[in-house]
């Protein structure tokens, strides 16, 4: 899931900000009726070329227990040392999560989610054109300033004409440190198995199936007034690319 920068978590801002901060999924839910509106600006630049897109997330409590956030990219950029270039709108996702388990001091709580991609990229280099589904078990565990989340996913990857994908299985580790009650740290460990056929890092024909991937990001969360929050994080991959993302949420009460 291209989950965004867009919140910020725990003891001393609005709790159910932890989710999004981080791509790992958590368990930190936005409660009934509440909406959430972020955005951040992505640029990644690898010995391969550049990237940038603008995504945007709508998140809405629908009850204190589920959750319902809709995620399109609005612009992309591709921009490769060689070969052609694409611009254009991405894909669009859509993440239903259900706490399963709230927490308590000596078990974490649970939760469940269930995503789906929506093929609405034009261009195979954005987009494999076909849409995918995911589903996640979720795990929270809120330690005094420390606020650790972990969650195992399974992906049904769409099959494009000519192709055949394999389905992908990926997982997360993610950490948020409370500075103060303005201010926190994030970082997290991200992984997935490759979609290209044979575990092939890419391939030619459709470039945006998912290679194998092992992804590191630091970064820091403030808030801003009662309801404004800015997150900056920095992430790298095993491929050597390293990514900057800027981002921005903003609760409607």
């Amino acid at each position: 899931m291209n989950t965004l920068l867009v919140a910020l978590a725990t003891v001393g801002l609005p709790g159910a900000v932890a989710a999004q901060i981080l791509e790992t999924e958590t368990t930190r839910l936005v409660p009934a009726g509440v909406l959430e509106v972020g955005s951040n600006f992505e640029y990644q630049r690898s010995g391969d070329g550049s990237e940038t897109a603008l995504p945007f997330a709508f998140t809405y409590g629908v009850t204190n227990r589920l959750e319902l956030m809709v995620e399109p990219v609005v612009y992309t950029t591709i921009h490769p040392k060689t070969g052609p270039r694409a611009t254009g709108v991405g894909d669009l996702e859509a993440t239903l999560t259900y706490r399963l388990r709230t927490e308590s001091r000596s078990v974490p709580s649970f939760a469940i989610a269930s995503e789906v991609k929506f093929p609405t990229a034009r261009n195979t280099l954005i987009g494999t054109g076909k849409t995918d589904f995911t589903s996640y078990l979720i795990a929270s565990k809120r330690f005094e300033r420390l606020d650790l989340h972990a969650n195992i996913g399974y992906t049904l990857v769409g099959q494009p004409a000519g192709i055949a994908l394999d389905n992908t299985l990926n997982g997360a580790l993610g950490a948020i440190w409370r500075l103060s009650s303005w201010t926190e740290l994030f970082g997290e460990l991200l992984a997935n198995t490759s979609s290209a056929p044979g575990g092939q890092a890419e391939n030619s024909t459709t470039p945006e199936a998912a290679g194998g991937e092992v992804v590191g990001t630091v970064g820091i969360a403030r808030q801003i007034g009662s309801n404004f929050h800015l997150a900056f994080g920095i992430s790298y991959d095993n491929n050597g690319a390293v990514l900057l993302r800027p981002g921005f949420v903003w609760r409607a009460r």
